[in-house]
């Protein structure tokens, strides 16, 4: 579902249900800060490419943790890191035109 910035209330296309979009973007926000991914730096930047189609290097990744741009991500172990996904998507939509 899409609405425009400002919009209030939805009909879904799918079921017809009114939405309280305010709500609804609340509700999804929570559920994306709750969501992690456990891979390098590489594996990263390819789940990147293969979910969104964003081209991310593993270096830019790696920029990102060195400068504190991903201040949720943690190291776990052998590379391996555990990254915000909202913080790795605002990251790649703010780099997709650089």
């Amino acid at each position: 579902m899409t609405a425009a910035p400002g919009e209030t209330w939805r009909i879904c296309e799918r079921c017809g249900t009114l939405v309280n979009v305010p709500a609804l973007r609340t509700d999804m926000g929570e559920r994306v800060d709750r969501c992690h991914l456990t891979r390098t730096p590489a594996g990263l930047a390819e789940w990147l490419k293969h979910e969104y189609g964003y081209e991310i290097g593993r270096k830019q990744v790696t920029d990102w943790i060195r400068r504190g741009k991903l201040p949720s991500s943690k190291p776990v172990t052998d590379g391996y890191w555990e990254f915000s996904v909202r913080e790795v998507l605002a990251m790649a939509m703010g780099s997709r035109n650089d």
